[in-house]
């Protein structure tokens, strides 16, 4: 173990020491063309931040957080760096990812090992499936951001403040154990009861997400420490006296117990990215000026809705009041932001679309620029923090299916009434890749239907392909000023449209969904902008209306950048699926997981299942003919810059193999297992 601690009085950075406790050769020291070998540093950053400074202004809670004998607030999590072992060989890039619930999604879109990284055990990586990002040099970085994970994941320690209020919790029949009746609290990410007398806490009922729900009686439940399974604490569980029905849906408000200073996350993250660069406290880190000409962010799904929140709240500005990260690839945060800094924060709440009922997550304002809230109150932008304080990244939404259908992605370009088109920032990109879906499946990984959801899985992955091809566009815009391509995504009011205007093919026994899941506007209470105080339960306003990508004959999305997948496409690809039958009037329309409905084998086929759509026969005759049309859609990339060129035989032959696949595929019409 390699032990290295450097400290300094804190002068105005945040970051007071780094501790590398492992130096190891990165694959067992595999080299990667001229780049050459890389390594693996981990070990623990040590912060101490000012209550009273600018630099904790924004941080709920801060000021009741426990100080040392300087009056600061200390705080530590772990970090993980590789990079080239000859910095000089690298692209002075380095890439900070903002982890997803301690996990890391650049395994699987911009590189991919065979048995998974790790993030608190990097070093024991042995093999790379695809090691295209480490051929261009760059060097990656993680930082716990996210508090109250588990000991064994890749978190952030904050402390406890002696604070306490109300708080709610949320949760269906399904989640309940002991035949429905109990629910543990801190086993599903939430807070536990300041005690368990609780006397002024209400249980509701709800029929849906915006009904202020019927009381269930106080003494038809309790808290309490369950028979078996659950939390030992009386505190954090909550028992019926009479099992649940199978599609119940309930809050409970209670009083919270002590509060984690959940918001140091953001400032954690800030203060790790502007180590790199400033160097006012010299590490291992920060020693290799090569390494951080250009400083990047890059997260999705919760990742990215945590980079929004980060520039809307004005993280990007240091203590020094300079710009923290040069570019940002924010990917399928569609136009939500997150529970990340406020009393009770729930860092894994993702809103309506996953049953995450009515939460500070997706919030006004949407847009990069200036609107009016939907009440018309308001005039506020996603980066009007960042353009005051002249700290704006340079910004590429990368956006799926799934975030118009269940991300609000619409209210990116549109006015919350979705009544007129919205300006982006001039310095953001939108990047709408068509009939991929949130939950991106590997080739190969069409799933049949049966028990989890009517129909196969999407298993579209153009946009984990394109990847590192936008990367390298946002490194060189960042760099050397060369504009990435213009942003493509649908036009409000001829291919983003109302759902019920998609013009979806009749397709026997396919039911598309006429609504997305819904998204009110909600009131948080006076003290939650001044105070990240939430009063519960919130008062819900009025609904924002969402549109969605119309779609071609096939079925397929219309406006965005098709890649290999979608350009020659072996069936129709949707956001949308069914499962949970018992949740639909919720909204709530299989998750994040999208479907994919293969088209007929031959023109026989296609005639008999009465389907509209044509064959594969049809479309290119036999595999070579396909492979033809796929080495086409790969060179058009190419020359558009959504792939690079090494990327093509990679591409191919998983194309090849996505046909093998599909033609073997049993789930036609006509066909459909039921298992």
């Amino acid at each position: 173990m390699l032990a290295g601690i450097l400290a300094t009085p804190l002068a105005r950075a945040e970051v007071v020491s780094i501790e590398v406790v492992s130096r190891q050769p990165w694959v067992n020291g595999e080299t990667f063309g001229r780049v050459g070998a890389y390594e693996v540093l981990q070990g623990v950053v040590h912060y101490a931040i000012d209550p009273r400074s600018a630099a904790a202004r924004d941080v709920a809670d801060i000021r009741h957080a426990p100080r040392n004998a300087r009056g600061l607030v200390e705080y530590s999590g772990p970090f993980v760096m590789i990079r080239p072992v000859n910095a000089a060989r690298g692209n002075h890039t380095t890439l900070v990812e903002a982890s997803n619930r301690g996990r890391t999604e650049m395994d699987g879109l911009f590189f991919e090992t065979e048995d998974g990284l790790d993030l608190m055990s990097p070093d024991k990586v042995e093999k790379l499936a695809d090691p295209t990002l480490f051929k261009l040099g760059y060097s990656l970085a993680w930082v716990g951001w996210q508090a109250r994970l588990d000991a064994d994941q890749f978190g952030l320690q904050v402390p406890v403040a002696r604070v306490h209020s109300a708080v709610r919790a949320t949760f269906a029949a399904d989640e309940m154990a002991d035949d429905q009746k109990t629910f543990d609290l801190t086993a599903n990410g939430f807070y536990c009861a300041y005690d368990a007398k609780q006397a002024k806490a209400v249980l509701r009922l709800h029929e849906s997400f915006d009904d202020q729900g019927t009381m269930v009686p106080r003494d038809a439940w309790h808290f309490g420490a369950a028979s078996s399974g659950a939390t030992a604490d009386a505190r954090c569980s909550i028992t019926l006296n009479t099992p649940a029905a199978k599609d119940a849906y309930f809050s409970l408000v209670y009083e919270g117990e002590n509060a984690p200073v959940m918001g140091l996350g953001q400032a954690a993250f800030r203060d790790f990215a502007a180590h790199l660069k400033n160097r006012e406290v010299p590490s291992e880190l920060n020693s290799r000026a090569d390494d951080a000409a250009a400083v990047l962010a890059y997260g999705y799904s919760q990742g990215g809705r945590f980079l929004r929140d980060f520039v809307y709240r004005g993280f990007n500005t240091d203590a020094n009041g300079q710009r923290v990260f040069d570019g940002m690839l924010i990917t399928t945060a569609g136009a939500g932001r997150g529970s990340f800094n406020h009393r009770y924060a729930l860092p894994g709440e993702a809103g309506s679309s996953v049953m995450s009922n009515l939460r500070a997550v997706d919030l006004y304002p949407f847009a990069d620029t200036p609107t009016p809230d939907i009440d018309g109150t308001g005039h506020a932008g996603l980066l009007d923090r960042a353009v005051h304080d002249n700290t704006v990244p340079k910004i590429m939404y990368i956006i799926s299916s799934s975030e118009y259908w269940a991300r609000n992605a619409s209210l990116l370009q549109t006015t919350t009434d979705g009544s007129q088109p919205v300006a982006l920032g001039a310095d953001s990109r939108l990047y709408f890749f068509a009939g991929v879906p949130h939950a991106l499946r590997t080739s190969g990984s069409f799933t049949k239907t049966g028990k989890e959801a009517a129909y196969p899985y999407n298993a579209n992955v153009d946009l984990a392909d394109g990847m590192n091809a936008q990367l390298e566009n946002l490194r060189v815009w960042t760099l050397d000023g060369r504009a990435p391509p213009p942003s493509i995504a649908p036009v409000p009011g001829t291919t983003l449209v109302e759902a019920t205007q998609i013009g979806f093919p009749t397709i026997p026994s396919i039911r598309a969904p006429t609504s997305p899941p819904p998204l009110w506007q909600i009131q948080l209470g006076a003290d939650y902008a001044r105070k990240g105080i939430i009063s519960e339960p919130v008062r819900v306003g009025r609904e924002y209306p969402l549109l969605v990508p119309a779609v071609d004959s096939d079925g397929n999305e219309l406006g965005g950048w098709r890649g290999a997948m979608s350009s020659v496409p072996l069936g129709t690809f949707t956001a949308w699926n069914w499962k949970s039958p018992e949740l639909t009037r919720f909204g709530y329309i299989s998750g994040l997981n999208g479907a994919f409905i293969p088209f007929a084998r031959t023109r026989a086929e296609r005639v008999a299942a009465n389907d509209p759509r044509l064959s594969i026969e049809e479309r290119y005759g036999t595999r070579d003919g396909f492979m033809k049309a796929v080495a086409a859609a790969i060179d058009n990339a190419i020359e558009k810059r959504f792939l690079l060129a090494m990327q093509r035989e990679d591409i191919q032959t998983k194309m090849g193999r996505n046909w093998d696949e599909v033609m073997v595929l049993d789930w036609y019409l006509g066909k459909r297992e039921t298992k």
